[in-house]
């Protein structure tokens, strides 16, 4: 019987296989290896094609995340009752928020720990009422009333800007450092104190973000940065500044300058010089020497009249820091003694502890807003004895203007 489909006998069937020198294990094995490189390469190309969707899936899930991101933005809202004191029940029904005169929907309100840069003036070349021991006392009194979870960098300012401290919630530490390592210095050169202050917040949260400067304001040396753009570049990093200013204590101490004959209440030697003499017996004349006592005469007129400039640069530096906490939803301090500015410090740390995150999404458009566009904002309470602070102003096209 011959092979169905091409009429050969048996015999020529086997003549035929012979002379294909054909091998029916051989065929087999020809044929699986063809099945299996098909199935290979439709295993990789699945693969890939699997590869190739996830791809384009979290580009756009990415793309997705961004567009929120970008459209939304982080106030610092400060809440007290009716007594001064912090309100802890805020919700978005409590208040509304107004852009440019424009009603935004609030998305969320929330209490979070705060990120706090302590700045601290300590050039003291002329004016003597800018007392180091003043502003450490400050500044413990801050680090004892704020929250324990809040985190803190400690800078200071004189002949250069130092960190003394970089971000830490250690408040034991914190403070071991005030007392070891805030020295003070003869120049001040605090615009660039205010914009490494600005950087410092690197890549924090917004909305957490704040400042407490202790200064007099006076820029006493010039370095990189002019007072207007570093004042630019700390309301863009969207920080909430608090100021307590030595103004009012400094007229005193230049008014007592001023003076040709006048009693001398402190030596032109830092305490912390004199502190770090040896204790041996021969130095004791040099620290009866630093002690209060005795009249001073100033023959100097150069010095005289560095003393009238720095009157006169007090009052423009004082309307400065003013304005920039009021526009930034800070507060300025101007207290009438030594006593009242210690004290002070406990009134930042709460007015800080006293602060929410209100987040909204504008109902105009962040991306593809004019370079340098500033808007305008407005908190108003809607119940009976609350007070709400927040910043007015904010960079449209920053990216400290919105979540990160």
């Amino acid at each position: 019987m011959g092979a169905v489909g091409d009429g050969r006998a048996p015999t020529e069937e086997l003549a035929f296989i012979r002379s294909r020198n054909f091998c029916p294990v051989l065929a087999c094995h020809t044929w699986f290896h063809v099945v299996r490189s098909t199935m290979t390469i439709t295993s990789r190309l699945v693969v890939a094609l699997l590869i190739f969707l996830n791809t384009v899936s979290s580009g756009l899930l990415a793309q997705d995340r961004v567009r929120i991101v970008i459209e939304e933005v982080q106030l610092s809202v400060t809440a007290l009752d009716q007594y001064g004191h912090f309100d802890p029940t805020l919700t978005t029904d409590d208040f509304l928020i107004m852009e440019n005169g424009v009603r935004q929907e609030i998305r969320s309100v929330r209490h979070i720990p705060a990120n706090i840069v302590l700045l601290l003036d300590v050039g003291v070349e002329i004016n003597k009422g800018k007392s180091l021991e003043t502003s450490r006392a400050i500044a413990r009194n801050i680090l004892a009333a704020l929250n324990l979870e809040d985190r803190i960098s400690i800078m200071q300012v004189s002949d250069k800007v130092e960190i003394l401290q970089d971000w830490t919630n250690d408040f034991k530490e914190a403070k071991r450092i005030l007392d070891t390592k805030l020295l003070s210095g003869r120049h001040a050169y605090l615009s660039d104190g205010l914009v490494a202050a600005a950087n410092q917040f690197g890549e924090l949260p917004i909305g957490t973000r704040h400042v407490v400067l202790i200064s007099d304001g006076v820029e006493t040396a010039k370095g990189r940065f002019d007072r207007t753009e570093a004042l630019k570049r700390l309301q863009a990093s969207n920080a909430v500044v608090h100021v307590i200013s030595y103004t009012a204590v400094s007229r005193r101490s230049l008014k007592e300058s001023r003076a040709v004959l006048r009693e001398r209440t402190k030596s032109t030697t830092p305490d912390d010089a004199v502190n770090s003499l040896p204790s041996d017996k021969g130095y004791e004349r040099l620290r009866d020497l630093h002690k209060p006592g005795g009249v001073t005469a100033d023959v100097d007129p150069v010095r005289q009249i560095r003393v009238r400039d720095y009157e006169s640069e007090l009052s423009r530096a004082d309307a400065q820091l003013k304005f920039l906490a009021t526009e930034t939803g800070g507060h300025f301090w101007l207290p009438e003694s030594v006593e009242e500015m210690v004290a002070d410090g406990v009134g930042a740390a709460r007015l800080i502890d006293a602060q929410y995150v209100a987040t909204y999404k504008p109902k105009r458009a962040v991306i593809g807003s004019a370079e340098g566009e500033l808007r305008f904002i407005q908190v108003i309470p809607r119940r009976v004895g609350l007070r709400v602070v927040s910043r007015r102003t904010y960079f449209a096209n920053s990216n400290n203007s919105i979540s990160q």
